[in-house]
């Protein structure tokens, strides 16, 4: 059985984080009315077996494992929202046996209001970056851009503003 990572956020349309959202995980044919039928969910890659559905946390976050052998319907339901839902949501193939490690850091550089580059450790795998300021998620080619290991943001973050990276390489 080949286990991945999945992060999810959500928010509001206007960007604004959802804590305490309940986040299904449905196995295709899904019925998001009924909200079945529930997948298997995971808390590590051992296979441990964890709650469906996930609730958000303050940031509006959800983070867990499932197999990659399907494709899944995510639903996100909560009273400051309509339910949002995402169907045939593919987590890759694990076949090419490539291995990745998590990481979580702050950027090389200090945030000024001037200073536009700053540096990470390691180049992340395609897609896989989690870029926030002050808690906040940065959306790629938007707000920021990244060029192997180095980001390039359009508006200066404030001095004082903290920076967070969250990725697999």
């Amino acid at each position: 059985m080949a286990i991945v990572r999945v992060d999810r956020t959500v928010q509001t349309a206007q960007g604004q984080a959802i804590s305490g959202a309940q986040f299904y995980v449905l196995t295709q044919p899904a019925n998001v009315t009924a909200l079945t039928p529930l997948a298997s969910v995971y808390s590590d890659l051992s296979g441990t077996p964890a709650s469906n559905p996930q609730i958000t946390d303050g940031l509006g976050q959800v983070g867990f494992y499932l197999q990659n052998t399907q494709l899944y319907t995510f639903v996100a339901v909560s009273p400051l929202i309509d339910t949002q839902s995402y169907p045939d949501q593919s987590l890759g193939s694990a076949s090419s046996g490539t291995t990745y490690t998590p990481v979580q850091e702050v950027p090389s550089g200090t945030p000024d209001g001037t200073r536009t580059t700053f540096t990470l450790s390691f180049t992340p795998a395609a897609g896989t970056l989690l870029l926030t300021v002050n808690n906040l998620p940065q959306t790629a080619g938007l707000q920021y851009t990244l060029a192997a290991n180095v980001i390039t943001f359009a508006v200066p973050p404030l001095g004082g503003f903290n920076l967070y990276a969250y990725y697999w390489h």
